[in-house]
């Protein structure tokens, strides 16, 4: 038979066991938490939405083809989902018909004007505000953020907003220096978890 003390010091070490997992399963989690805002219009259907134009994205980073690469991934994630697109060549040509030189000068009526042309049910822009590996004092890891905006080609009107971001550093990375996940990764994930938000609302 264990004596008392014996029993209350196994105890003490299960208690302490458990308050370290539980420790490391919220930092984990706390890390990797859902940085994601966005605005959908209310009773908007997006399960609606069949063909879309993904249009060029602006590109805030370092790297010059941040903007087609998150265009790139947004096509593939759409097209997972059973959503149509417009080749991005047909997208150009369009542009040029209506003397569009870049999308940050569209207004609303020529997203309507594209949205006919193409035949789409609604064009998605936005911008690449982060694609690279940022570099600490001891780690790197990493770093994607993106902004997507959706518009209806009928009323001209954003029907989705989104603003998501990969969140950094890793509980693993900042405390053991190890990060698992690519760039191409991270940025698959970001897009992703932003359409997962779109059709779960």
């Amino acid at each position: 038979m264990t004596d008392p003390v014996t029993r209350r010091t196994y105890g003490r070490f299960q208690i302490y066991g458990l308050s370290v997992l539980c420790f490391l399963i919220w930092s984990v989690a706390g890390c990797s938490s859902n940085n994601l805002k966005q605005f959908v219009r209310p009773n908007y259907d997006i399960n609606a939405v069949k063909t879309v134009a993904v249009l060029p994205f602006r590109n805030l980073t370092s790297d010059n083809y941040a903007g087609e690469k998150i265009r790139s991934k947004i096509s593939i994630e759409l097209l997972s989902r059973g959503v149509n697109i417009i080749e991005p060549g047909e997208i150009f040509s369009v542009m040029q018909e209506l003397k569009i030189k870049s999308v940050d000068s569209m207004r609303n009526n020529d997203m309507v004007s594209v949205g006919s042309m193409l035949k789409v049910d609604t064009v998605l822009t936005g911008s690449v505000e982060a694609f690279g590996i940022s570099r600490g004092i001891t780690v790197s890891y990493p770093e994607v953020s993106v902004h997507l905006v959706m518009f209806d080609t009928i009323t001209g009107n954003i029907v989705w907003s989104a603003w998501r971001t990969s969140g950094g550093a890793s509980f693993w990375t900042r405390h053991f220096g190890a990060e698992g996940s690519t760039l191409d990764n991270v940025s698959e994930r970001v897009i992703k978890e932003a359409f997962d938000a779109l059709y779960g609302h």
